[in-house]
């Protein structure tokens, strides 16, 4: 194969997208490997990449939401259910040839592989033809699924198909190789495609600082990553929100907790035994998907001589993601409590699950009165919702130590119910939160271990992600 070049022009799906050629030719003058960035290169969100190989075959990785609107701020919440003609004529969703139904030369593409569970990477892909199968790890699937259960409004791809592990996928002349990674939604990956004799990595989103670190490491090390002809590496912490990703570790948020759940006075009887204590409920609004946040909220309670308290969401949402790893809190567990959100209910009660509210009642209920009760005895994980603000009301804003455990990008936002609560009582939230992104430092770290022939920066809006810090 004759020496590649590297070269951008227009796509056919977008000219704002990116098309890269592995090598301009073959031995048999036929086209080789080639990749489009469809979407996600100088914005943060909305990943869609394709890759070609010689023989035709085509997969995309990741089919996400964009994160900001056209003119700036958030999208309506339903944005990613609307007609696929309307998100695509509003340059929502990209004219993929080949992907959506409308298109007469569909079904084109053999897969979609999506890197995890967030919007942004996998939003849209419900929009494909249904005949195109949609591979994510066990976690990814998990967490979809459960959407099935609490938001039956919002459409999932048809065909959905675990990634697996330890084996290699196939797809005409490309072949898929999942590689853990840590990140803030669980099980996620980085892609290895290969093809034509050529390399991409594509890392999805990555961190080195959760408390699956050690994968991190592991890339940094791994034989089969070294010298790839492509490394499509995310940059979010390069752009302008790279300071505003919070403590440089996840560990340092369970101490930040703990410190904080200590000083509200929750104490041990002589014989071990939790005693109630005239403090405040530890408020802490995170998402109900970040499992290491909730590891890291059930170890500061226990710590602190405190219970964990959780939604059926969350309880849900824990229970599914079991089998990854026996670290991850369970609602029958002695330390965890409950607390029953009546929607949660009966979303549960449609899907079938009745049972499971039962089991989640007799293991360990607990109810808004309890908390109003003895609030220094708590701590709660929950979501931003009006909802939650309700039982803030009910324990009484002066017994309510708030702290915002999300990007704080998010607090400012338009629709925040949990700032337009704190600010309507006066409070000002304690900001404990590590991001789920990699620190430049560790990016770069990366960049050099790979010593990829082309290095090319996504998921950023940095004007120059490749310059030195």
């Amino acid at each position: 194969m004759p020496r590649g070049r590297h070269r951008g022009v227009p796509s056919p799906s977008d000219p704002r997208a990116t098309l890269f050629l592995g090598s301009d030719i073959n031995h048999q003058g036929a086209l080789t490997t080639h990749y489009i960035i469809h979407r996600g290169q100088h914005e943060i969100g909305g990943m869609c990449i394709e890759v070609d190989a010689d023989d035709g075959t085509r997969i995309l990785l990741d089919l996400g939401m964009p994160l900001t609107a056209p003119g700036g701020g958030d999208f309506p919440w339903d944005t990613p259910q609307r007609p696929t003609a309307d998100l695509i004529a509003e340059g929502v969703l990209r004219d993929i040839p080949g992907v959506f139904p409308h298109d007469p030369t569909a079904p084109a593409v053999a897969a979609i592989i999506l890197t995890h569970s967030h919007l942004d990477h996998y939003g849209l892909a419900h929009h494909a033809h249904p005949a195109i199968p949609v591979y994510g790890s066990e976690g990814t699937i998990a967490v979809l699924e459960v959407g099935r259960v609490f938001f039956p409004a919002s459409a999932l791809p048809a065909d959905l198909r675990r990634l697996p592990l330890d084996e290699t996928l196939r797809f005409g002349g490309l072949s898929v190789t999942a590689i853990p990674v840590d990140h803030a939604a669980p099980d996620s990956r980085a892609l290895l495609i290969e093809a034509d004799g050529q390399r991409l990595l594509y890392t999805g989103d990555l961190r080195a600082h959760g408390r699956t670190g050690f994968r991190f490491a592991n890339m940094l090390s791994d034989e089969r990553l070294r010298g790839v002809d492509w490394l499509l590496i995310e940059g979010t912490t390069l752009g302008s929100s790279g300071e505003t990703h919070g403590l440089g570790r996840e560990a340092d948020v369970e101490e930040k907790l703990v410190e904080l759940a200590r000083s509200e006075g929750a104490k041990l009887a002589a014989e071990g035994k939790l005693v109630a204590a005239e403090g405040k409920l530890v408020a802490v609004v995170a998402s109900g998907q970040n499992v290491d946040r909730l590891v890291s909220c059930y170890r500061a309670a226990k710590r602190s001589n405190r219970l964990l308290v959780i939604d059926p969401y969350q309880a849900y949402v824990l229970m599914k993601l079991a089998p990854l790893s026996k670290n991850i809190p369970q609602f029958t567990w002695d330390g965890v409590r409950v607390l029953f959100a009546p929607h949660q209910v009966e979303l549960l009660k449609q899907a079938g699950k009745m049972d499971l509210v039962i089991e989640m009642r007799d293991a360990g209920k607990v109810s808004s009165d309890e908390l109003a009760a003895d609030p220094g005895r708590y701590l709660m994980c929950c979501r931003g919702s009006f909802g939650v603000t309700k039982v803030f009301d009910k324990v009484g804003p002066e017994k309510v130590d708030l702290v915002w455990s999300m990007w704080s990008g998010y607090w400012s936002r338009e629709r925040c119910a949990t700032r337009t609560w704190a600010k309507r009582h006066g409070l000002e939230p304690h900001f404990i939160h590590s991001g789920g992104h990699a620190w430049p430092d560790d990016l770069r770290r990366l960049a050099s271990a790979m010593a990829a022939k082309h290095t090319v920066w996504v998921h950023t809006d940095s004007a120059d992600p490749g310059a030195p810090a």
